[in-house]
């Protein structure tokens, strides 16, 4: 295999200087992978730092070339030219590579002076001057250069430079390694300062594929290596860029606040999200922690450890005051890129966790399950848009239901005397008010017949029940929209819109009886569309191979709905999926068998 002439040189320096047979002690001031010679950033900078191979193969190239002239003439004149000649060249051959190594050694290491010149081989103009403007910005951090008096340590970052232009990424990479590297700093927080701008920068951005070896080499040994005083830093910058590399890393410039957190070695914010019912829970929040972290760690603090499957379930939805509608965050959202724009933009907002998606059975053993979704169901058991009317009129099971369910609320409300007729009036469905057959004071003696059932019970006992019963309802875990279908001139009418576990449902506004159903498997897609006034449409394509339907839709939750549509498919299909391996495991073993 042709090999470039430094990287033999570079092979055999490495190869010299990590002895195989004994133990290498690592100093906390040697860079990390020096001694092994791969993937170190002593053999990237040779191969691709401004001291360039090129440069070296010169120097090796003319003094091999001076030697084969010198020794052509001393053996003209003396027989034994050709052996001193021969020790001389490879005396100055050893000389000359002892000096790239030292040459690019220095490279790599702390240095108490401003570049002049890029690290890297970027092309010169702007660029190069940004990187060596990077450099300063990063001493100035450190505290290797004196802050100037307009500057904050936000405008010391490279951040906005990296965002702007990819290709100073690796630079500054290279940059925070050198810093980083044998920090001889009379500044005695330097390097301890340097590793946490590494921490910031590995939050935003990733590498090239050239670089990313020896950076996560780099960041690797340092963090594994517990003898080096920041190996602690070195872990979070490590854990920082694993995180960038799967989910794209931050977009939003951190607010002073943050920086100032970090640079004082405070790597969490405790961040309060809130639960369906009010309820808030402080999750530590990192740089780098994003929407699908905060699901799974609320979710295990609910009970639902059951898997990934089962926690798509549910959602983050930032609410932001006088906003009509939300939609749930992305799962790779950063939770600080979120927040961050919001307090800049002085808006009052709210992280909610809730279900989203309704597939699995109910966790009715778990406290705070019971409480986080009895809370986000109750608001539309109340409102009607659970119960089924045909004929505006309830059936005698569903009476029954609603009857005892009354009961339970009050109960669930920690209430310990029986319901009066005033109290019975919120306790049951709106609807159910207006149901001709059913008087109030009917209804006032069957709650308190059910109230001698329900007393002695605790109240999450209570509202487990409530749920229980309301899970065998057809609506139950339903997410409701008020949509218009305007595809057809004639069928123009409003209709809600229940999307669940069982497909789309079309159901009437008073009744709730379904109009018209699709399941999942005939859905073929969605497609959000706005009219030239700013209306907003959803087309919706449901049918089969042989025949398709297109029904258009007017609302405003377009997106919303398209999105919840989507994950029940994806959940849909995914589970067949786990349906159809488990299958064949079963016929395999029996076969086995």
């Amino acid at each position: 295999d042709y090999k470039h002439p430094v990287q033999n040189i570079l092979h055999h320096l490495l190869q010299k200087t990590a002895p195989h047979t004994t133990r290498t002690i690592v100093t906390p001031t040697e860079p990390p992978g020096w001694h092994d010679g791969k993937h170190s950033l002593l053999q990237f900078a040779m191969l691709h730092f401004r001291q360039s191979p090129e440069k070296n193969e010169k120097l090796v190239f003319e003094s091999t070339k001076r030697g084969s002239k010198d020794g052509s003439s001393g053996r003209q004149n003396n027989g034994r030219g050709s052996t001193d000649d021969g020790t001389k060249q490879g005396a100055e051959i050893s000389i000359i590579r002892r000096k790239i190594l030292n040459d690019t050694v220095d490279l790599v290491k702390f240095s108490s002076m401003p570049i002049e010149q890029s690290l890297l081989r970027l092309e010169p103009g702007e660029l190069s001057d940004l990187a060596v403007e990077c450099f300063a910005a990063v001493m100035r951090y450190m505290g290797d250069l004196p802050m100037s008096p307009d500057s904050s340590e936000v405008k010391c970052l490279i951040l906005r430079h990296c965002h702007k232009h990819e290709a100073l990424r690796d630079e500054v990479y290279c940059q925070l390694m050198k810093q980083t590297t044998n920090n001889k700093s009379v500044k005695p927080d330097s390097c301890q300062r340097g590793w946490r701008l590494f921490s910031i920068v590995a939050a935003y951005f990733v590498c090239s594929d050239t670089l990313k070896p020896y950076l996560f080499k780099y960041l690797e040994t340092a963090a594994y290596d517990k003898r080096r005083a920041y190996h602690g830093t070195a872990t979070v910058c490590l854990h920082n860029l694993r995180k960038t590399f799967k989910f794209g890393g931050r977009k939003n410039v951190p607010s002073v606040e943050e920086i100032t957190a970090i640079s004082a070695g405070r790597n969490s914010k405790r961040q309060i999200y809130r639960l369906p019912g009010g309820t808030e829970r402080v999750v530590n929040t990192k740089s780098t922690t994003v929407v699908q972290d905060v699901i799974e760690e609320l979710c295990s603090v609910i009970g639902v450890t059951g898997g990934d499957m089962e926690m798509e379930e549910f959602s983050l939805y930032c609410i932001v005051e006088g906003d009509t509608f939300t939609m749930p965050l992305a799962r790779e959202e950063y939770i600080l890129d979120v927040t961050t724009e919001l307090h800049k933009n002085q808006q009052v907002f709210y992280l909610i966790f809730c279900r989203s998606v309704w597939h699995f059975p109910l966790r009715l053993d778990s406290q705070l399950y019971v409480e986080v979704v009895f809370n986000q169901i109750a608001p539309d058991y109340l409102e009607g848009l659970l119960l089924v009317m045909p004929g505006e009129q309830l059936d005698q099971d569903v009476i029954y239901d609603i009857a005892k369910m009354a009961a339970l609320l009050h109960r669930a409300a920690d209430m310990t005397h029986v319901p009066t007729m005033k109290e019975t009036k919120f306790l049951l469905p709106k609807p159910a008010l207006t149901v001709r057959d059913v008087k109030p004071a009917q209804w006032v003696n069957m709650v308190q017949s059910n109230w001698r059932d329900v007393e002695t019970l605790t109240t999450i006992q209570s509202k487990a029940q409530v749920l229980d019963i309301l899970s065998k309802w057809p609506l139950f875990g339903s997410s409701f929209f008020a949509v218009k279908r305007v595809s057809d001139p004639k069928e123009r009418s409003d209709h809600i819109l229940a999307l669940n576990r069982h497909g789309v449902h079309f159901i009437d506004l008073l009744t709730h009886e379904t109009l018209t159903h699709y399941p999942f498997s005939e859905v073929i897609s969605t497609r959000k569309v706005k009219s030239e006034d700013g209306t907003l449409f959803l087309d919706m394509k449901c049918g089969n191979l042989m025949q398709q339907r297109i029904t258009r839709l007017q609302t405003d939750q377009a997106h919303e709905i398209s999105r919840l549509i989507r994950q029940y498919i994806t959940m849909e299909q995914r589970l067949q999926q786990l349906k159809y391996v488990g299958t064949i495991a079963k016929v395999s073993l029996g076969v086995q068998q």
